[in-house]
Order: structure tokens, then C-alpha cells, then sequence
């Protein structure tokens, strides 16, 4: 069976790749990225820091460390949803697929369960409320030209630091 997610091309993968610095950006997770390369395999283009990865710390509360860890969660929804909508809306200029979406949904539906023991309404409501939200932001057509600068720019430098993914993308906070 064909991975439907898989990236067709080089350009596909740097528009996921950029699509998912968008959602960081947009969730307001810069704090967790550290870089992204298009050299590395898809799984590990976002290097993340280490804070992303928290899963516990007996000096904190269960509270406070199952929000934490919901966060990221959240982030990551942000980042797999943007990085599909990129590739679809931006790049290929199509709706994201059916298919496409009920992967992504039932993706960060076992994920959400695994992670954090989150019920399937409390999915739901996470996954529409970010898909809504990134939905709007990759229509819009001052985005999509943020997106094109920044996608030939991680092309041709195929590595970008915090730093520099910050300062490329600092557009989207004049949007």
C-alpha cells in the first residue's frame, strides 16, 4: 500500500518542512525548535529541543507535567496538519484531500490517546480547532508569499537555524 503521505520530491518535502515551521510559528512554539534540514529523513527534519521531547520530571506536578506534555502534543498536531496543508494548498494549490485528512485525524487520534489519555472528544476538538485555525492561515495569500520566500531560501541553504527560520518567517507577525 502506498504511503499517503509520503513526499513525492524534493520540493514536496521542502514544502513540508516549511509548513511545519509555519504551525510552530503559528502555535506559538518557537522555543521548541531548534533547526530543520532537508537532509535529514523526513521523521527528523524538525530537530526539536529537548523540552519538546519532556515526558515527566518527578520534580513537577502531575499537573503541571501532563500539561506540558499536552502542549507538545498539540504542537505536534499543529506541525503534521501544516505540513500536509502546505503541500496541498500552497504547493500543489489543491484542498487537502479526504484520504489524506482522516490519516492525519486518526494519526493524532492514537497519538492523543497514547500520549496524554486524551478522550476522543477532547481529540476532536483539538484537531478541528487547529485545522480551522491553519486552514485560514495557508489560504491566506500574504502567507502563501512568506511561504515561497521561505521554502527557496530552506532549498537552497537545505539547513536553517532557529535564528534564521525566525527571522525568515518574522513576516507572519505583520500578517
Amino acid at each position: 500500500m502506498k504511503n499517503e503521505l509520503a513526499y513525492r520530491n524534493e520540493d514536496d518535502k521542502c514544502y513540508g518542512a516549511t509548513g511545519m515551521a509555519v504551525g510552530i510559528m503559528v502555535f506559538n512554539g518557537e522555543e521548541m525548535l531548534s533547526s530543520i534540514s532537508l537532509d535529514e529523513e523526513p521523521g527528523a527534519m524538525v530537530e526539536m529541543h529537548d523540552m519538546y521531547y519532556f515526558n515527566g520530571n518527578p520534580g513537577l506536578s502531575a499537573k503541571s507535567a501532563w500539561r506540558q506534555i499536552k502542549e507538545n502534543y498539540e504542537l505536534s498536531v499543529a506541525m503534521l496538519i501544516s505540513n500536509i496543508m502546505c503541500r496541498s494548498l500552497v504547493l500543489d494549490k489543491v484542498p487537502v484531500a479526504l484520504n489524506r485528512k482522516n490519516i492525519i485525524r486518526n494519526t493524532v487520534a492514537q497519538e492523543g490517546r497514547d500520549t496524554c489519555g486524551l478522550e476522543d472528544d477532547e481529540i476532536s476538538r483539538v484537531f478541528d480547532r487547529e485545522y480551522t485555525i491553519l486552514f485560514r492561515v495557508f489560504n491566506h495569500q500574504g502567507v502563501q508569499s512568506v511561504i515561497h520566500d521561505f521554502a527557496d531560501t530552506l532549498k537552497r541553504r537545505r539547513r536553517m537555524s532557529r535564528l534564521e527560520i525566525l527571522e525568515q518567517l518574522r513576516a507572519l507577525s505583520m500578517l
